[in-house]
């Protein structure tokens, strides 16, 4: 599985909030903690702290996770006192039974063994605890314009996400029942021509698909793109992206 090296692309990624803060996930986020009265939370995969920041409350005991040491040195250059693990989330070092939610956004796909961090929240999450896992599934929606200018973005996307299907499959291994899924934020835009350059999602570091790309890769599309506004300026480049929320507690109410 491709592995991002967020280590190039750290100091630039917040950059994407800016063309797309994803406010409706927020939302969903600060209810589910509000709703259930979760108190111990963990994010894993939590990157530059965008999640972490916003749900950051004095009676919330709030640990966020993450693999790139390069990334946690954002947030913790802004909040020193955030708790913040340089770990893989395929091995969280907790204790059994300390947390009331583990919820990771747009993440779950740089896990390199989803099965075993399935297992691994089952763990740590309290008698009834929560995971939420916030993610898209290009299996099912494909319609993005990068997909089809860049060589091996999608295969490559095909292999790294785990379709909602296998999400199901994983937590039911692990015994978790009552699955639900729903859609949460729902990205749609279309650029005409020469419009589509001034995306902030076509910089090379602003979204793993194309941080992935090797230089001239990367280049390779791009070109692409600008041969095909030349041959028709009216050429739309759509995108269309769906983030869905798989949640399930760890036991029944």
């Amino acid at each position: 599985m491709l592995k991002t090296d967020y280590g190039k692309i750290a100091e630039t990624y917040n950059k994407r909030y800016a063309a797309n803060y994803l406010v409706n996930i927020e939302k969903e986020l600060k209810n589910l903690i509000s709703t259930n009265n979760y108190k111990s939370i963990l994010e894993a995969g939590c990157g530059t702290g965008r999640w972490i920041h916003p749900i950051n409350e004095k009676n919330l005991n709030i640990y966020g996770l993450d693999y790139s040491f390069d990334m946690m040195k954002i947030p913790k250059a802004e909040k020193s006192y955030l708790n913040l693990i340089n770990a893989d989330a395929v091995n969280i070092p907790f204790k059994d039974n300390i947390f009331d939610l583990i919820f990771c956004v747009n993440a779950i796909h740089h896990f390199p063994d989803k099965e075993k961090f399935v297992a691994e929240c089952k763990r740590t999450l309290t008698t009834k605890g929560m995971l939420a896992v916030f993610g898209v599934d290009p299996h099912i929606d494909k319609d993005w314009y990068v997909y089809d200018y860049f060589d091996s973005v999608y295969e490559n996307d095909l292999k790294r996400f785990p379709s909602l299907k296998l999400l199901k499959i994983l937590l039911r291994t692990e015994k978790f029942t009552d699955i639900e899924i729903k859609v949460v934020e729902e990205i749609h835009n279309k650029r005409v021509g020469n419009e589509v350059l001034s995306d902030p999602f076509l910089n090379k570091n602003h979204c793993s698909q194309l941080a992935n790309l090797s230089n001239e890769e990367y280049q390779r599309g791009i070109d692409k793109i600008k041969n095909q506004t030349k041959k028709n300026p009216e050429t739309v480049f759509k995108t269309s992206v769906i983030f869905y929320l798989v949640s399930v507690k760890k036991n029944k109410e």
